[in-house]
């Protein structure tokens, strides 16, 4: 089976991508908290209302609102109240985030791997956008930094046998895995995951994030932002924190660390901060997760 014309299975894997028409609904209702958590001239009410629309997902932001995360002195009992302690760019991160742990099915990949890794590489991509010297504001680098492997869950969820073969394949035989699913598939999971995203209309810079993150120097519309999810997936990886392929992309591009004006002497602060990271995602996968 494996050695089918690749051609073949990238005609199949976009045929099924055309296909995929309707969003999950937390999806929907987080992509409008993105476009309102922008607005300037939107209100907290405003964003609280949206989230109504969701129960499930009003219950995931209290508990997370009143976790350990944010806690503060009073406890939560409003949405209002909620995007009032964590503010606009939290609220956006954390529904963003619950809503596409609970959009996509996990059958033979960790799920708990891959969310840690991928909540870990977001924070680490905030950090490394703070302390960079070109530092500037980004509101979609987080969610690119988050979204960066959904590939591998699109491939696991809806073309799962052949899929399973190549994820194998990739960590019994150590290959990089999108060198495995090019040569297979003819499609890598970057190019899955930002094909399905630009069809549900997610943001041109997110999906470029998505489609660039092994080759940053080739994207197209937010080539910084990708340098740093390329940078924060790399660190993720090299402190043990992989996606659970148990393998990653090895080549690394020495350019990135000075084009983001990054120095030696920001490694230790970065090392230590994901450290927290990590527990930060723990934490946002068992209170938001399914």
């Amino acid at each position: 089976m494996l050695t089918r014309d690749n051609s073949m299975y990238k005609k199949m894997i976009m045929t099924k991508l055309q296909g995929i028409n309707e969003i999950p609904t937390m999806l929907t209702v987080a992509t409008e908290i993105d476009r309102l958590t922008n607005d300037p001239n939107s209100s907290a009410e405003g964003v609280s209302n949206v989230i109504k629309n969701d129960p499930a997902l009003t219950a995931k932001v209290l508990k997370i609102a009143n976790s350990a995360l944010f806690a503060g002195t009073q406890r939560i009992v409003s949405l209002n109240q909620a995007v009032a302690r964590l503010g606009y760019g939290e609220i956006r991160r954390v529904t963003i985030a619950i809503a596409f742990l609970n959009s996509f099915k996990s059958l033979f990949v960790d799920y708990e791997k891959f969310w840690i890794h991928s909540i870990t590489t977001a924070y680490i991509a905030q950090k490394l956008n703070e302390l960079s010297k070109t530092n500037m504001p980004s509101d979609r680098l987080f969610t690119g930094a988050l979204l960066h492997d959904i590939g591998i869950l699109i491939l696991d969820q809806y073309f799962t046998t052949i899929y399973k073969k190549i994820f194998d394949m990739s960590i019994n035989k150590k290959y990089d895995l999108s060198i495995v699913e090019q040569k297979i598939l003819g499609i890598t999971h970057a190019e899955v995951g930002a094909l399905l995203l630009k069809k549900w209309n997610v943001p041109d810079q997110i999906t470029d994030i998505i489609y660039y993150h092994h080759q940053p120097q080739n994207s197209k519309i937010a080539q910084r932002d990708t340098k740093i999810v390329y940078l924060a997936n790399f660190i993720a990886n090299n402190r043990g924190y992989d996606n659970g392929t148990g393998t990653f992309h090895e080549q690394f591009y020495d350019d990135i660390w000075m084009e983001l004006r990054l120095s030696v002497e920001q490694v230790p602060e970065i090392i230590e901060s994901v450290q927290n990271d990590v527990e930060k995602a723990k934490q946002l996968l068992k209170l938001g997760g399914k």
